[in-house]
């Protein structure tokens, strides 16, 4: 896949600091004098009252301020208010409040950087044969008849599971994205019902900071509103519950039910608030798991960042108490996360000649927050490097690697070896497969080709993890099939793409069969997640390392230097006990 993060990095930090700082300007102003008119730049707040019997006087006293309540954050004892920042300061003092913060916004957890500034659809269109097709005693989809492409399915057990069960329609899968694709023939079954969390956006992040809104796009292009314009959340979606009708794929636990909770439009960024909503919402409605794929790191020596934190780890525990499961991507910017999600390495990895900012004593959220299930990924196999690579074959879908690189793969010909992009650490709960590059180093590093359908090198052999996306999707790659003969949905998008994003849905998906297996186990958190550990597989033998500080040399790719360090993979490997957690998730022994 070629890689746009090199391209948009620059304008994604920039888009980022505007929205901080418009968001957040003047919030140390003087206290309002009592009856003085509101004053200070527009933000956007979460508002924490000290308890229950303080929430309804706060949220008088805001209003009565000058605020706009937004929304409430049921359960939390908060709101989202739309206020000048003078406001903001007085509630602060407020006897009912336990402390206001400008509403941060996280970004979905995707290591290639697919981000637009300008969102368009894209087909690239695939005339595939048919071929002959198996059957089990659960009948898998065909797709799982071509040799390779469904790997990532095969490493955790699913196919096997589903024949002692695919899941049961009670037991509901929430996923926390851009959205579900209710209008693809793999989902429409079972993502019809949409909760909009982006509707009390204010500002709308999408249409403010990139001029595009999905209700634009929809107007645009025909398709429903409330659908997935960026294609993330449908895949993640498709991993988990994808219906097996005898054509394309299904997903892990093709039975149970899904739920999509859109907190983010086709930019894929969101409001903390709409994240936190998210996961009342399910605690709130009966939903076994919530698998998010999005995240971002906090400051808590800032007491407004501290007090966002302190809203996910007490959102976390309501959820647990009422019975819903937190499952989150661990995070792709290879750095070490301990105990509470603070990050206890340097970094992130940095594209050379990128700007580096250290994240190190930061804390991760939301998947760093004590009670989350943390999923880091796994590849499927690490593939050496050639003494001479044919013309055309080195570029930046690279299928050979020349042996003359300066930065060379390790575990050669290993399978499940972490992954070059995936945090680990002692904060890990178990690893799951999230796809890598061929040479499993990064991009700039001649990492490699996705696999098929991208290339067909080495028939549908995939690198990284195949599912759908959405038919609407401006910022996944769709590939659409003619003349399959079955074997898929022709016209309808699949995608091939790598990420903890993607090791996080194999996590939900088990935990889902769990439940349906195991009926009084639902909304016992705690002994779904200790039956999720105690199955999972035992990994050893990681090759990879962390990052180099130290490693100031070019990109073998692109050739450009690395004056920040932390481009580059070097030193001894990463522990297998903080690559994997317990271990690789095994849907077949955890529902035996």
């Amino acid at each position: 896949m070629v890689t746009r993060f090199a391209k948009f990095a620059s304008l994604i930090f920039v888009i980022i600091a505007a929205f901080v700082a418009a968001n957040s300007a003047g919030i140390a102003g003087t206290k309002a004098a009592s009856g003085a008119a509101p004053s200070g730049p527009i933000g956007r707040y979460i508002v924490v009252a000290k308890g229950a019997s303080d929430y309804n006087a706060l949220q008088a006293d805001a209003q009565k301020a000058g605020g706009a309540i937004l929304t409430e954050l049921a359960g939390a004892n908060a709101f989202v208010m739309r206020a000048q920042s003078s406001v903001a300061a007085a509630l602060r003092a407020d006897s009912h409040a336990q402390g206001v913060a400008k509403d941060g916004v996280r970004r979905l957890i995707e290591p290639d950087g697919t981000f637009a500034a300008t969102p368009t659809l894209s087909r690239t269109n695939v005339n595939l044969a048919t071929g002959s097709v198996s059957t089990q005693s659960f009948t898998q989809d065909p797709a799982s008849t071509l040799p390779g492409l469904m790997w990532n399915l095969e490493r955790i057990r699913s196919p096997q599971a589903n024949n002692v069960t695919p899941g049961v329609p009670a037991v509901i899968v929430g996923v926390a994205d851009t959205g579900l694709d209710f209008t693809h023939p793999e989902l429409n079954l079972t993502a019809a019902d949409v909760v909009d969390l982006t509707a009390s956006e204010d500002p709308p992040l999408c249409s403010t900071y990139f001029g595009v809104s999905d209700a634009d796009l929809a107007g645009l292009y025909g398709g429903p509103p409330t659908t997935d314009w960026n294609g993330h959340g449908s895949w993640i979606g498709g991993n988990i519950a994808a219906v097996a009708d005898g054509v394309g794929i299904n997903g892990a636990a093709p039975g149970i039910a899904l739920k999509s909770l859109k907190i983010s439009q086709w930019c894929g960024y969101a409001y903390d608030s709409s994240i936190l909503g998210a996961f009342l919402y399910a605690a709130n409605n009966d939903i076994d798991v919530v698998s998010i794929s999005f995240g971002g790191y906090l400051d808590l020596t800032d007491p407004e960042q501290r007090l966002i934190y302190q809203q996910y780890v007490g959102v976390v525990q309501y959820a647990k108490i009422r019975g819903t499961v937190i499952v989150a991507a661990a995070g792709n910017e290879h750095l070490r996360i301990g105990t509470g999600g603070i990050v206890l390495s340097h970094g992130p990895l940095t594209v050379p000649g990128g700007t580096f900012q250290d994240y190190y004593g930061l804390f991760e959220t939301p998947g760093g927050i004590p009670g989350v299930v943390m999923v880091s990924a796994t590849g499927n196999v690490v593939a050496g490097s050639s003494a001479s690579c044919p013309a055309g074959t080195t570029g930046s879908a690279a299928t050979c690697k020349p042996a003359s690189d300066a930065h060379q793969p390790t575990g050669v010909g290993k399978q499940d070896q972490l992954t070059y992009y995936s945090n680990y650490g002692p904060r890990v709960d178990v690893a799951a497969p999230g796809g890598a590059r061929k040479f499993n180093v990064p991009a700039a590093d001649r990492g490699g080709t996705a696999g098929w359908p991208q290339t067909a090198d080495e028939g549908f052999k995939a690198y990284e993890d195949f599912s759908i996306t959405s038919n609407w999707a401006t910022e996944i790659p769709c590939y659409v099939f003619s003349n399959s003969g079955g074997l898929f949905y022709d016209g309808a998008c699949y995608s091939i793409i790598q990420g903890t994003s993607m090791a996080t849905p194999h996590a939900s998906a088990v935990i889902a069969l769990i439940a349906s297996k195991n009926p009084p186990l639902r909304h016992n958190v705690g002994a779904l997640v200790a039956k999720l550990k105690n199955s999972a597989r035992k990994v050893s033998g990681n090759t990879t390392p962390g990052l180099s500080a130290t490693d100031f040399s070019p990109g073998d790719l692109t050739g450009i230097a690395c004056p920040t360090g932390y481009c580059h993979l070097g030193g001894a490997p990463i522990p297998d006990k903080e690559a994997y957690g317990a271990g690789i998730v095994d849907a077949l022994k955890a529902v035996q």
